[in-house]
């Protein structure tokens, strides 16, 4: 089992508040400008680790959240909610992409569904590591030793 104290977790979830930020910035960076390929490369990476980081933030928080806590509840929720906005937004990536090939369809439309399932997953991932941030201090929302 892996044990996880009260300071690791702020540092992670500090770190994943960054990460997904610097996603958003250097997404739209790459929409507005683009990237050459080392920044692109590098941006790559980032998205990688942030996705992954994102999971292990829910995972932990499923397992050390005190759930019958009205606070620690709100933010159970929050992480499923979390999941359930994934899966959409892997539909809208999914869906804009496959659409950006079909002659009849919108080209606003089809770039408006990759921008929003691109930006929900670190959108979402920041407001999630927020929210578990301002709880931390909350002795009865957690279950550290």
């Amino acid at each position: 089992m892996i044990k996880i104290g009260k300071k690791h977790f702020k540092y992670l979830c500090i770190f994943l508040l960054a990460t997904n930020l610097c996603s958003i910035i250097l997404g739209f960076l790459h929409y507005i400008i683009g990237l050459n390929i080392v920044v692109g490369t590098l941006f790559s990476i980032l998205i990688v680790v942030s996705w992954f980081l994102d999971i292990s933030l829910l995972i932990f928080t499923d397992y050390k959240i005190v759930k019958s806590n009205p606070v620690g509840k709100r933010i159970n929720r929050l992480g499923y909610g979390f999941l359930v906005v994934q899966i959409i937004a892997i539909l809208f990536l999914v869906g804009g992409l496959f659409l950006l090939h079909a002659n009849w369809f919108s080209p606003l439309l089809q770039y408006l569904l990759i921008f929003v399932g691109f930006f929900s997953f670190f959108v979402y991932g920041a407001i999630f590591s927020y929210f578990n941030i301002q709880a931390l201090d909350n002795r009865e929302v957690w279950k550290f030793e």
